[in-house]
């Protein structure tokens, strides 16, 4: 449960604040709350984070993963004791002592990680020693079993939401992806796709054009926390691919690419895959660990 008073903040030992925005996604929250921790750890501070949970974004962070390192903290709370401590970022800060010997480092993220200097352990190391929390992590390999096990295929994320990024509709429209999966399809005549798509309607529509694709239904709402946890159930099932069609402008892709270890083979607008598609990356046999393959 979040703090009720800014005075965890300003007590006990040396703390360390990331405050995330109300309207950040997941892969900017994450990486950015990833980061601050091992920042926090290596500074020897206590971590807190700010993670809104509101009509734009639903879930907290331990209804997504376990997670107990650090404490979440209130928005208001936050903005208090920013009377006294200011905010550092977004971007790099050289630490000095001076800094040091302040109690309380409050960083914005601005949807970004901390990256403050080359010495920080990378996030992405944190992230892949996460667990799922159950609901989500039985319905991983329940699809993986059901419909992936054993086999060779390749992940397709499609961003269409009107609430997508800009430029991510306008670099990454469907027909690329069915251009893509096509292409894909000519090499591979009998590989599986596993679609992720944020709405009904690109969904449906590549799965009319496409026999063997396997998707999630009943996903919930944008952001809200059923929709977000399916989000998740995406996220590993996209990660242990063979190969990821992905869009451009998106912080979800470099999830999935970092949770695998960059195991398998990607492309998306802007940056095509270079060479002879092979499929040749190993196979998965748990897929909450897509970076360990056989």
């Amino acid at each position: 449960m979040p703090s009720s008073s800014p005075l965890d903040l300003l007590a006990g030992a040396p703390a360390l604040l990331i405050y995330t925005g109300r309207k950040d996604g997941l892969g900017n929250r994450v990486r950015a709350l990833l980061s601050a921790k091992a920042l926090a750890e290596r500074e020897g501070r206590e971590l807190f984070y700010v993670w809104g949970t509101d009509r734009y974004f639903g879930p907290a962070m331990d209804e997504l993963w376990h997670f107990d390192a650090g404490r979440r903290m209130p928005r208001w709370a936050s903005r208090v004791v920013s009377l006294r401590y200011r905010f550092y970022g977004p971007g790099p800060t050289a630490i000095t002592e001076s800094m040091r010997r302040k109690h309380l480092w409050q960083i914005r993220s601005g949807g970004q990680p901390v990256t403050w200097d080359d010495d920080i352990r990378p996030w992405a190391e944190d992230f892949r020693a996460l667990t799922p929390v159950g609901e989500i992590a039985e319905r991983v390999n329940r699809v993986f079993d059901d419909s992936l096990r054993g086999q060779r295929y390749v992940g397709v994320q499609v961003r269409s939401h009107t609430v997508s990024h800009a430029k991510t509709l306008q670099s990454s429209p469907v027909e690329w992806f069915e251009q893509r999966m096509r292409a894909v399809r000519e090499r591979f005549p009998d590989v599986r796709f596993y679609l992720s798509c944020d709405t009904v309607a690109a969904q449906e529509r590549l799965m009319s054009r496409f026999e063997g694709c396997v998707a999630l239904h009943d996903k919930g709402g944008y952001n809200t926390t059923e929709g977000v946890r399916s989000a998740i159930v995406d996220l590993y099932l996209l990660a242990s691919s063979q190969h990821f069609i992905a869009p451009a402008y998106s912080s979800f892709p470099e999830m999935a690419i970092h949770l695998a270890g960059r195991a398998m083979s990607f492309e998306r607008p802007g940056q095509p895959f270079v060479g002879e598609l092979r499929l040749n990356a190993g196979l998965v046999d748990d897929p909450l660990r897509p970076a360990i393959r056989n």
